[in-house]
C-alpha cells in the first residue's frame, strides 16, 4: 500500500521535528515546511493527502496556508495546531475546512489519534458524498434505461441536474445536422419564445465553443469576474454557470447549460465530476435510442423492400443508407410482365374464396422464381405480375436471366394449373402470357413519405405489358433488343411486327420456342 503523504507546517522547529518523527514511525511519508510560503512551494511540486499546520505563523497564517494549499489540491485534508484550543477554535477550524485540530502542547499519542481520526472522517465524508451521488445517479440510470423517446431522456436529465446542482436554469442544446447548429431540445427556467428562437453554430458563444472543444467550462461570479467571456454572458443575474459537452464515444451530441441565479454559490470541480457521470449516462441513453430507432427503421425498410426483392438484395439496398424518398435513377434494365390468359371467364365461374387461394398460389410461385433469379418484384396487378432484372442491383446479362425466369414460370404455371384443375376444372382453360423488354427506364420511389411506391416507369414497361396481353397461353414474347442479347442459348422465332396500343408504328416481335 502506498503510504499517506503528510505536509507539516510550523515555524517552531521543535514542533516540526516532533511531528516528523512520530508520523514517520506510524508509516506516513512526511515533508516539512517552516512557513506557509514554503509549504505552498512544496505543494506546487508534490501532492499530499494531509496538511498539519500551526495557526499562528509569521506571514501566512495556518488558515490561509491551508486554503491556498487546498485550491491547488482540492482533496487535501487539514489538521490545525493551535495554542488556544477552545470550542470557538474548533468551530472556526471546521468552517475553514479542517478535519481536526490539536492543542499545544500535545503528546505523540494525541497527534497520532488526531491524524488517524481526521483520515477516518475524510474517508466517511467521501463515502457519504459518493453514496449521495450514486443514489440519484442509480435512479437516473433506471429512468434512462426505461426511456422510450428522446424527450423522456432529456426530461429526466433536466430534472436531475436542476435538483442535484441546485440550478434555476437548465437547458440541453442538441446539434441539428440539417441546420448545422445547436438548438434547445429541452429546458427549465427558460421562456418558450427563447427556446424556439435560439440557434448557435459550433464555435459561437460559450455553448458553441464547448461543443467544438468537447471540454466543460465553469463560469463563476458572472460577467464581472469573467471579462473574457463577458460579451457572451447576456444575463446579468447569473452568479455561476457551467456548460458541459454531451457526447458519445465517437461524436458530439450537444451541450448541457446550467445556471445559478440570484445568490447561488459557485460551481466546483466536484460539480464537473458529477456532471461527467450524469452526461455520460445521458449520452449513452441518447445513443442507444438512436441505435434502436435506426434498427427499427432498418427492419421497416427491410420489410418494405422484401416485398419487391430477394432478402439479400434488400440488405444491399438498406446498407446504402439513403432516404427512401431520394431513391431513384434512370438506367437500362429488363422488364418482365406475366399475365394470366382467359382469366375473366374464370372469375365468373369460381367462388371468390377459391379464386383468392389460387391467386395466392400463383403469386407465390412467380415471386419465388423472381427472387431466386435476383430479380425485383414490382407489383401484382389483378392477375398479372410486373418484375425487372438488372436493377436496382446490377447483374450481368439481365435479358438472359429474365428469359430463363419466364421459361421457369411457364413450367411451374403448368404444374400449378394441373394440380388445381383436379378439383376446379375451370382452371384448366387458363394459360400464362409473358412479355419481356429491355431499355432505359426510371426506377425509384414515387409518392410521398407516408405512402410511396418503389416502382418502374417508362415506355418499355408499357411495351412489356402489351406483349404479355398479346401473347398466347404458354407464349413468351420479347422485343428485338432482348433477342439480340440472347445469342444462341434459346431458340428464337421471329414473329410478324405488331402495332401495340399506345405506339405510333409497329415494332419487331420475337418469341421463345417451347
Amino acid at each position: 500500500m502506498i503510504p499517506k503523504r503528510i505536509l507539516v507546517v510550523d515555524d517552531e522547529e521543535m514542533i516540526v521535528r516532533l511531528c516528523w518523527k512520530v508520523l514517520t514511525q506510524e508509516g506516513y511519508e512526511v515533508k516539512r515546511a517552516t512557513s506557509g510560503e514554503e509549504a505552498v512551494k512544496l505543494a506546487g511540486l508534490e501532492n499530499f493527502h494531509m496538511a498539519v499546520t500551526d495557526m499562528l505563523m509569521p506571514g501566512m497564517d495556518g488558515l490561509k496556508t491551508f486554503l491556498t494549499l487546498k485550491e491547488r489540491q482540492p482533496e487535501l485534508i487539514g489538521v490545525l495546531i493551535t495554542a488556544h484550543g477552545t470550542m470557538d477554535t474548533a468551530i472556526e477550524s471546521m468552517e475553514g475546512g479542517f478535519s481536526g485540530f490539536i492543542r499545544k502542547p500535545f503528546t505523540p499519542l494525541e497527534l497520532v489519534h488526531v491524524v488517524k481520526d481526521s483520515f477516518k472522517k475524510a474517508g466517511l465524508a467521501e463515502e457519504n458524498t459518493r453514496l449521495k451521488t450514486l443514489i440519484p445517479l442509480y435512479k437516473l440510470g433506471e429512468r434512462f434505461v426505461f426511456s422510450r423517446s428522446r424527450k423522456e431522456v432529456l426530461d429526466a436529465l433536466i430534472e436531475t441536474v436542476a435538483q442535484e446542482m441546485v440550478a434555476q436554469r437548465v437547458s440541453v442544446m442538441l446539434y441539428d445536422e440539417g441546420e448545422g447548429c445547436l438548438k434547445i431540445a429541452a429546458a427549465k427556467g427558460i421562456s418558450g419564445d427563447i427556446v424556439s428562437k435560439v440557434r448557435i453554430k459550433p464555435g459561437e458563444k460559450i455553448t458553441g465553443r464547448v461543443f467544438q472543444s468537447g471540454e466543460p467550462l465553469i463560469i463563476n461570479g458572472g460577467p464581472e469576474e469573467n471579462p473574457k467571456l463577458a460579451t457572451f454572458m447576456k444575463a446579468k443575474d447569473i452568479d455561476a454557470a457551467i456548460s458541459f459537452p454531451l457526447k458519445t464515444r465517437d461524436r458530439p451530441l450537444g451541450v448541457l447549460n446550467i445556471s445559478r441565479m440570484g445568490t447561488g454559490s459557485p460551481f466546483s470541480s466536484a460539480d464537473i465530476e458529477l456532471l461527467s457521470v450524469i452526461c455520460s449516462q445521458a449520452g449513452m441513453a441518447l445513443e442507444n435510442l438512436r441505435i434502436m430507432e435506426e434498427r427499427a427503421e432498418r427492419v421497416r425498410m427491410r420489410t418494405l423492400f422484401e416485398q419487391y426483392v430477394a432478402p439479400e438484395v434488400a440488405e444491399i439496398l438498406i446498407s446504402k443508407g439513403q432516404d427512401p424518398m431520394d431513391m431513384g435513377e434512370i438506367r437500362d434494365f429488363t422488364v418482365l410482365f406475366a399475365d394470366i390468359r382467359n382469366f375473366t371467364p374464370l372469375v365468373l365461374q369460381l367462388p371468390l374464396k377459391t379464386l383468392r387461394s389460387f391467386l395466392n398460389d400463383f403469386f407465390r410461385v412467380l415471386s419465388e422464381i423472381i427472387f431466386h433469379s435476383k430479380g425485383t418484384l414490382d407489383k401484382f396487378i389483378g392477375d398479372a405480375v410486373l418484375a425487372y432484372f438488372g436493377a436496382p442491383i446490377s447483374m450481368n446479362e439481365p435479358e438472359k436471366i429474365a428469359v430463363h425466369a419466364a421459361v421457369t414460370m411457364q413450367k411451374r404455371f403448368c404444374e400449378l394449373r394441373e394440380s388445381w384443375s383436379v378439383e376446379n376444372r375451370a382452371i384448366s382453360g387458363i394459360g400464362l402470357g409473358v412479355g419481356i423488354t429491355s431499355g432505359s427506364m426510371f426506377l425509384g420511389n414515387v409518392g410521398y413519405p407516408k405512402r410511396f411506391d418503389y416502382t418502374v416507369i417508362g415506355k418499355d414497361v408499357n411495351i412489356a405489358q402489351r406483349l404479355a396481353s398479346e401473347a398466347d397461353s404458354g407464349q413468351i414474347l420479347i422485343t428485338e433488343k432482348v433477342a439480340s442479347e440472347l445469342v444462341s442459348e434459346f431458340q428464337i422465332i421471329e414473329m410478324p411486327s405488331r402495332l401495340l396500343k399506345g405506339l405510333e408504328k409497329p415494332i419487331p416481335v420475337f418469341s421463345i420456342a417451347k
